[in-house]
């Protein structure tokens, strides 16, 4: 007789859920061809992805999306000039996923971009969005790589972001924002939210088509956030030999290629420009609103009168707060973890003493059983000696 085949299908196969990834873009036909090459490397698998790129600029460049026959993209040309915060949220609506993932058109995003990003929020079932607090920036006038953040669990940029779909019944982005649109779209960073690495996320290139100038960063940087990197470099990032000419192009001929393009000038993006200006005032207000009326955070030390502490001390204290939360938040699921499986083991154990119950009543009834069956087997069957039969009793 052959073997018999079980019916019961085999899960072999790792489950991909369907992932859009959402570009827009403004006048930036220099980076695509870097940009074409990292989504190609990109290690998710092809057939369970899309690209949606949103081009509202002067200068398409539709003609470098034929060019590149890269089939999973979906590409919508605008006439009219958009706000980053409204070509995000037009994004979103043409996404077919249950994830979205961002890659901007001038950074630079691993192979691992996508499939570390959903295994993430895999891994995180209660994150509704996953990003980098920390992110590395590399300025190619110094060549030097500086490291920016974490700043806090909540906290990412929105070019690292990767969200489920089911986010946007929640929230969307501020129409009128050109830039720094994170905030809104995280409402205030309470989103609940999973840490990304950011040597698996993205790399970021000082350029001079910035629409925010990140050379401004190195002014007046501050230690805690913003600092030289000291144990990454570029090579760090991008460490496959198949990505040699896009090292070559961010490390190289950068300044070159976009020297020779006009279109991509910040002066082009009259809004965003505004927008910088607008946020620079604001927060000079609210630095000279702090000193006139600073409130001062004191601390008590044993044999020691109250002193203020510094805005350095405040922020160290605020950290090693967040890390304590972050203890306790891994301890406090631990204990649920515990209870959970205890929960489980006392739920059988009970289990256990009903059946022991159970077995010992039907032990009891089979007793009681087994002495009326012997009474009335004794009625019946009383036991007599014959009186013609003489006993025989034969000794060996």
């Amino acid at each position: 007789m052959g073997k018999v085949k079980s019916h019961t299908p085999k899960l072999t196969k790792k489950f991909y859920p369907f992932v859009t990834v959402c570009t827009p873009t403004f006048n930036r036909r220099p980076f695509f061809p870097v940009l074409f090459q990292c989504f190609l490397n990109q290690t998710y698998p092809k057939d369970r992805m899309e690209w949606v790129i949103v081009d509202d600029g002067t200068d398409s460049i539709e003609d470098l999306v034929i060019k590149s026959g890269i089939k999973q993209i979906q590409y919508f040309r605008e006439e009219k000039k958009m706000t980053l915060g409204q070509k995000r949220n037009y994004m979103h609506t043409k996404a077919k996923g249950a994830i979205i993932v961002y890659m901007d058109d001038d950074d630079y995003y691993p192979p691992e971009r996508v499939s570390h990003a959903v295994d993430t929020l895999n891994e995180n079932r209660e994150a509704m969005c996953a990003g980098a607090s920390e992110i590395y920036i590399y300025f190619k006038h110094i060549q030097q790589l500086w490291q920016a953040g974490p700043y806090n669990p909540n906290h990412a940029t929105a070019g690292t972001f990767a969200f489920r779909t089911e986010l946007l019944k929640h929230t969307q982005y501020e129409d009128h924002a050109s830039l720094a649109e994170e905030k809104q779209f995280l409402k205030n960073y309470t989103v609940p939210f999973a840490q990304l690495d950011p040597l698996k996320t993205i790399l970021v290139f000082s350029h001079e088509h910035n629409t925010f100038d990140k050379r401004k960063l190195l002014e007046n940087p501050h230690p805690q956030y913003f600092r030289p990197s000291i144990d990454k470099t570029v090579d760090s990032f991008i460490r496959n030999a198949k990505e040699s000419a896009i090292k070559n192009f961010f490390l190289k001929d950068i300044d070159t290629a976009l020297l020779a393009y006009e279109p991509g000038l910040p002066r082009m993006k009259p809004d965003v420009l505004q927008q910088i200006k607008e946020i620079a005032e604001e927060r000079k207000k609210m630095s000279q609103g702090e000193c006139q009326g600073q409130v001062q955070f004191m601390i008590n030390e044993p044999g020691k009168p109250p002193r203020a502490l510094s805005n350095e001390e405040i922020a160290q204290h605020m950290n090693g707060c967040l890390e304590k939360i972050r203890e306790l938040t891994e301890k406090n699921k631990s204990l649920e973890r515990i209870i959970s499986n205890l929960q489980e083991k006392l739920a059988e154990l009970n289990q256990t003493r009903v059946m022991e119950s159970k077995v010992n009543e039907l032990q009891t009834q089979l007793s009681e059983l087994d002495t009326k069956i012997g009474k009335i087997t004794h009625e019946t069957y009383p036991s007599t000696k014959s009186k013609t039969i003489p006993e025989v009793r034969i000794s060996i």
